[in-house]
């Protein structure tokens, strides 16, 4: 399947822009005319690539000794039927019993034939999230499926050379990176509510925390476990009052001993194995954060959650102290921007909300289901998946992106209570992510990501007629204009459906409460 472009970062103050498509990070020059630099492709993608060119080998391999048995007229040779494929390995009376629920009675003594469900393939380890340090030198990248958090060192010339990789304990849903002096740490929001600091550069030394073995991590394909990993809950079937001779009392002893002395080691090999620290926590899954600095210098953290909260507390190392919250959205929250001195977020409610976040006062609500309507007439509400704001002539802008609607929202900041529509940028596709990259003269540029596909269209090859990489320049008037766009670089076929990928490329509209939630949260 041909995937979209669906996630968009700059390196640095340069003109290299980095995108992710499906299981892989490209580089593009956009001075130099939006050339192809470098890829990066998950390890997990090369493994299957390779066991997928296996097996067709092999299919290929097993049609031509059929073929030349057919023609030299000998018997079929004798295929040995393998208990592994899509059938569980039952044992025991569990056999016994699976069957004796499958022999279900028509009348006549003959039982039901079901038929064989194919095995639910693994979640690819899509590129989900980026961010770039200011001076371009590193880029973190995260990938949802195995909850990991890479860092890569950018040489300058587009070219990513991966330095570390952190299983995270949740899946991160927003990340940001902040610089303090020499050392620049990752701030990693997950959907558990927590968010974690990490240094960019890993330790060289692990904390001592995880000095043993066995980590939390899941085992790759490449690494598999010998032997299973004994049950940290175990134990002993015996007890003191059901031993009846020395010899196995001293074994019982010996057993409760050895579980005594594991405990400790257990209790410190919970968490991840690399320096990590937890600064803050919603009880709620977190879905946006942002960094500010208020007018008299000092540094805070922003963050939203699903449960209608925005959050203002002081910078690191005081992060546990809550400064104030934004009240006011009725549904869900998943996006926030700065725009000057003022915050803006978006999320599950009919329009945008324009806060003076230092207080927590609510300066306006701004309508975005009005604009949506003349783009998709029969939409009764939606579901804000970014908010990304710049500068243009000192004038401060905010471009709004609204799931499964093929246009960009573009509004003005007049003052510090309102923000005016601008222009409804229509597309080919629907918008996955957009940034702004100035240029070193002239105007800048807008590059959107967008899904090309048509739900009318079947084609392949109508399909491919659509770019996924859009360019955008403003025109005398200040009006965004399409300039071309970017050519997609052709990876490996992965093996994903289309409504499998829909659930990767649109997973905001999800954060919306059913009613028997809000019914729980009343209660």
């Amino acid at each position: 399947m041909n995937l979209p472009y669906q996630c968009l970062t700059r390196l640095g103050q340069s003109s290299i822009l980095c995108a992710t498509k499906g299981t892989s990070i490209h580089t593009f020059d956009l001075d130099s005319g939006s050339s192809f630099l470098s890829s990066w492709t998950h390890p997990a993608t090369k493994q299957l690539e390779k066991q997928l060119e296996s097996s067709e080998s092999q299919e290929t391999t097993q049609e031509g000794q059929d073929l030349n048995e057919q023609e030299s007229g000998q018997p079929p040779s004798k295929k040995r039927k393998l208990d592994s494929e899509n059938k569980p390995n039952v044992e025991g009376n569990g056999q016994a019993d699976t069957k004796a629920v499958e022999a279900v009675s028509n009348g006549n003594g003959k039982s039901k034939q079901k038929p064989e469900s194919r095995g639910q393939r693994p979640e690819l380890p899509f590129v989900n999230l980026l961010a770039a340090t200011e001076d371009g030198s590193h880029l973190v990248a995260v990938t949802g499926q195995d909850k990991t958090l890479w860092v890569f060192e950018h040489d300058g010339k587009g070219t990513l050379k991966e330095l570390s990789q952190r299983v995270m304990p949740k899946r991160p849903s927003s990340i940001v990176l902040t610089a303090d002096g020499n050392r620049t740490t990752i701030l990693s929001a997950d959907k558990f509510g927590d968010v974690y600091s990490l240094p960019l550069i890993s330790s060289s030394t692990p904390p001592e925390a995880a000095a043993t073995p066995a980590s939390t991590s899941t085992p790759t394909p490449s690494t598999p476990s010998s032997a299973p990993a004994p049950s940290s809950s175990f134990k002993p079937a015996a007890n003191r009052f059901t031993v009846h001779s020395k010899r196995n009392l001293r074994a019982l002893e010996e057993q409760e001993r050895i579980l005594a002395s594991r405990q400790p080691q257990e209790a410190r090999k919970e968490g991840p194995a690399f320096e990590h620290e937890v600064i803050l926590g919603h009880v709620s899954m977190l879905t946006a954060l942002v960094l500010a600095t208020s007018s008299d210098g000092k540094p805070y953290i922003i963050t939203a959650d699903r449960d209608e909260h925005i959050r203002v507390s002081r910078g690191v190392p005081q992060a546990h102290v809550i400064e104030t919250y934004c009240l006011g959205h009725k549904s869900f929250v998943n996006a926030l921007c700065l725009a000057g001195s003022l915050l803006v977020s978006g999320g599950g409610d009919d329009g945008l909300y324009l806060w003076a976040w230092k207080p927590g006062h609510l300066q306006r609500k701004i309508d975005l289901l009005g604009h949506v309507r003349k783009v998709v007439p029969d939409a009764n509400k939606i579901a804000v998946a970014r908010l990304y704001s710049y500068v243009v002539d000192g004038r401060n802008y905010v471009l709004a992106i609204c799931e499964l609607v093929p246009a960009i929202f573009i509004f003005q900041l007049k003052s510090d209570t309102e923000l005016k529509h601008e222009q409804t940028l229509l597309l080919d596709g629907n918008p996955l992510d957009a940034i702004i990259i100035p240029k070193s003269e002239g105007t800048p540029r807008l590059v959107v990501a967008i899904d090309p596909h048509q739900p009318d269209t079947s084609s392949a090859e109508t399909q491919g007629e659509t770019k996924s990489l859009l360019l955008f320049e403003r025109d005398g008037t200040g009006v965004w204009v399409r300039r071309g766009d970017i050519q997609s670089v052709a990876d490996g076929n992965l093996d994903i459906s289309r409504k499998e990928l829909e659930n990767i490329l649109y997973p905001v509209g999800n954060l919306r409460k059913t009613e028997f939630e809000d019914g729980e949260d009343g209660d």
